[in-house]
């Protein structure tokens, strides 16, 4: 009798415990909300408001801290712990924020070594979403159509025989890399005359390449900013240029007490696809503001809806 009393008597105890224990996790929940950052770019503003409302809408409390400033601003403050959750994109990660010069073609190759680590910097990479941006060297399609021109081998080739003083537009920051440029050049065997290169932002370099004011310019591939309009992206037929796949980056610790969160980033991630992002850009364009757009994404995806009610 007194060893059955003492056997339910740790039974109820250890139910005591669990529940306490479930308790305290939830109460954890909901006296820590969820800080979400993101890069202050149109695209960047867009996916992180989607964010937003996806954890508000499944029952989260999140503080939101979207349009924090360049994507150096957004990793200091996950590195520092002022925010839980944004995106970056492994490309990035790999070549900026862990300070690597050389580049690597492979996406899933490139997500496993930045996911490695950034491991030892207590930060978790989830499901990287099969949107990809990678940079690109372009050309006017009319000038790529007449000469021939659709691979950079194609374009060294045509740079050796007939055009050595192609112009080039290019952003400063990537001009001298390994990463960038040089190692272009060095991979392809060609050569950008010096006096015949001009330092441009991306979206500027477009605009100076539709205007003749450059032969090439060095930009995004499958990008639809308008001024990329009437531009054709070379393929990288020797895989030089680093892949870069979008993904959610949640600090450790906080995906350790909030494990649900890897499950619905992770079905975010998934609708992430080229032709998503690329209509984000679209209405980006036409002006649509990002709270509104992240809204009529979310609207629109039975499985993100599903979490949501699944949670409350």
């Amino acid at each position: 009798m007194l060893k059955a009393h003492r056997r339910w008597s740790a039974i109820v105890l250890s139910f005591l415990v669990s529940t306490l224990c479930l308790a305290c996790h939830r109460a954890g929940q909901g006296s820590s909300p969820i800080v979400v950052g993101s890069a202050d770019s149109p695209e960047q503003m867009v996916i992180g408001k989607m964010t937003v409302s996806a954890l508000r809408s499944a029952g989260y409390k999140v503080v939101d801290k979207t349009g924090l400033g360049t994507p150096a601003v957004v990793r200091a403050a996950l590195e520092a712990g002022n925010i839980d959750v944004c995106w970056e994109y492994t490309g990035d990660a790999w070549l900026n924020h862990l300070k690597h010069d050389f580049p690597i073609a492979n996406p899933q190759e490139a997500y496993e070594k930045v996911r490695a680590e950034d491991a030892l910097n207590q930060l978790a990479w989830l499901r990287p979403a099969p949107y990809q941006r990678t940079l690109a060297l372009l050309m006017r399609e009319q000038d790529a159509q007449a000469h021939g021109i659709g691979n950079m081998s194609e374009l060294a080739r045509y740079m050796a025989h007939q055009e050595p003083g192609l112009r080039l537009c290019v952003p400063q920051e990537l001009y001298d890399k390994g990463s960038g440029i040089r190692g272009l050049e060095r991979v392809y065997r060609l050569h950008f005359q010096e006096e015949g290169v001009r330092f441009l932002p991306i979206q500027e370099g477009y605009k100076a390449l539709q205007g003749g004011e450059c032969d090439c310019a060095l930009g995004l591939s499958g990008d639809s900013d308008p001024a990329a309009k009437g531009l054709r992206a070379l393929r990288d037929d020797r895989g030089f240029f680093q892949a870069s796949n979008l993904a959610p980056v949640v600090r450790m610790p906080v995906l350790r007490e909030l494990p649900e969160l890897e499950r619905i980033l992770g079905e975010l991630s998934c609708l992430l696809t080229q032709e998503a992002v690329v209509d984000i850009q679209r209405q980006v364009a036409e002006g649509s503001k990002p709270q509104t757009i992240a809204r009529r994404f979310l609207a629109k995806s039975r499985s993100i809806r599903s979490l949501m009610q699944n949670r409350k």
